[in-house]
């Protein structure tokens, strides 16, 4: 089913977006108050149906720290992934990295119940596109990254479905899109990049840098066009815009530079510029960026070093090294709470390359002067999940 693009009313949907959760698309209807329940998109490190783990995150609750429930999709080896809200909150689009699905969950009728509501098996027939990594949410719309073509190979781009799954349109980017960051009020979307299908599901010492991508691309929102293409060190996962309103600046992470960048808007013309903004320490191999609501500190997770940084970009053109946390072994994906105070950290990446089976789901404090402490007995331990060890990766809360 094919439907003409509604044309985005970007003032009036921005407008109450300032309480919008970090790292969040801007459009997505905000959360009040402490978080209740954690949705973590889950994949089993052996048999048995991917899933989504419901985890208890209300500190006054008894159950405080624990799986509730997991909703089994009734399949495996989907590489469960990346996740995101629709606009309205109601749903939850989880995306399946090997085999191109989406599965919809309805967290809108009972949140602390979530149902399985929908699975789109034919993504790649549908799109002319394979390997969806990151659904964000647009007004009534849904745009999902995906990495490569119709066989897992070449270049990906962004795809377009209704809310409640429609189809619309395919959108090519000239590499493996990664994911997106929108800024409303400049009508402009960054898109970052990273490796083919095919490549991210071999083990590691398979993956040939020449097929790095090292590009972020900058879109005319509204139409869907590409406008600019930013070049840099490769493989450019996470890209984070500032939070202020009307801020022209924000930072990507190099997973293959080892590196962070920054790109900024030239007031005058329109036009960005990108450049390497810090080196990480040896080893470190960013995983994601996340960044504090007040826009002073942006938290890094390094795959390799086994530890999360915060990087202090009060002055943005010159951000430095805040402080460490260690001891997070292989720690990949974080979501960090719209007050800014706690950290979830997960530490699966891709079952292709993960190399230790401790599982976990950590908790880091993070000070009103952005140190950080992790908490000593928050830990949901995934190698001793039910029915199984089992790898957790992406994280939404509610």
């Amino acid at each position: 089913m094919k439907l003409k693009t509604l044309p985005l009313l970007a003032a009036a949907a921005f407008a109450g977006s300032a309480a919008a959760e970090t790292c969040l698309s801007p459009y997505i209807k905000a959360r009040t108050g402490p978080e209740k329940v954690m949705y973590l998109w889950t994949l089993p490190a052996g048999q048995g149906s991917d899933y989504l783990s419901v985890i208890d995150v209300n500190i006054a609750s008894p159950t405080y720290g624990k799986i509730l429930k997991k909703v089994e999709v009734g399949s495996n080896g989907n590489e469960a992934h990346h996740m995101g809200y629709t606009d309205d909150r109601g749903r939850i689009w989880a995306a399946a990295l090997n085999t191109s699905r989406f599965f919809l969950f309805d967290v809108r009728t009972d949140p602390m119940n979530p149902k399985l509501e929908r699975v789109i098996d034919d993504v790649p027939k549908l799109t002319g596109m394979s390997g969806p990594h990151t659904p964000y949410a647009i007004p009534g719309r849904m745009l999902v990254t995906m990495a490569s073509g119709l066989d897992g190979s070449g270049n990906g781009g962004v795809v377009e479905f209704t809310n409640d799954g429609s189809y619309i349109a395919s959108h090519k980017t000239p590499n493996n899109a990664y994911e997106i960051v929108v800024k409303p009020e400049w009508n402009r979307m960054l898109v970052s990049s990273w490796v083919p299908q095919k490549m991210f599901m071999q083990p590691l010492d398979k993956w040939d840098p020449k097929g790095f991508s090292n590009s972020v691309t900058v879109w005319d929102l509204k139409g869907r066009k590409i406008v600019q293409e930013l070049k840099g060190d490769p493989v450019p996962l996470a890209t984070r815009w500032a939070l202020k309103p009307s801020s022209n600046y924000g930072y990507s992470i190099s997973n293959a530079g080892n590196s962070i960048w920054m790109f900024k808007r030239n007031p005058q013309t329109g036009k960005f510029t990108y450049r390497k903004a810090a080196d990480l320490s040896p080893g470190c191999l960013p995983g994601d960026l996340r960044q504090s609501p007040d826009d002073k500190f942006v938290y890094v997770s390094c795959i390799g070093g086994g530890e999360v940084q915060a990087w202090d970009i009060r002055n943005p053109d010159k951000i430095r090294l805040h402080d460490t946390v260690q001891g997070l072994v292989q720690s990949n994906m974080m979501h960090l709470t719209n007050d800014g105070k706690r950290l979830y950290v997960t530490n699966s990446a891709i079952s292709s390359i993960d190399f230790s089976p401790r599982y976990a789901l950590r908790l880091i404090h993070v000070g009103p002067d952005g140190r950080m402490k992790q908490d000593p007995f928050f830990n949901v331990d995934f190698s001793q999940a039910p029915n199984g060890p089992a790898r957790p990766h992406d994280m939404l809360l509610n």
